[in-house]
């Protein structure tokens, strides 16, 4: 999957998660939380249904240092590798 791909279907979850941004412009460089507005609950909502769409397991640990949609895109990638190396 493309980041192109990855970056559509992140949309999806975004939007469904936080229907207020349907009409937002979202690039990979968005801050989930200060430019979608996104608070600790809808946070993890996103990374729940972020994993449960790639079938990974992103470390709560990793959470906190997610800010962007490019930073979301690098962890579901390198969960992919840990899970495709396990």
């Amino acid at each position: 999957m493309t980041d192109q791909e990855m970056l559509e279907e992140l949309l999806k979850i975004i939007h469904i998660c936080l229907p207020e941004t349907e009409t937002e412009v979202i690039t990979m460089d968005t801050v989930i939380n200060r430019d979608l507005g996104a608070d600790s609950m809808s946070f993890v909502m996103l990374m729940t249904k972020i994993e449960a769409r790639f079938n990974v397991r992103i470390p709560e640990n990793t959470w906190k240092n997610l800010s962007t949609v490019r930073d979301v895109i690098e962890a579901v990638r390198k969960a992919q590798k840990e899970t495709a190396n396990a």
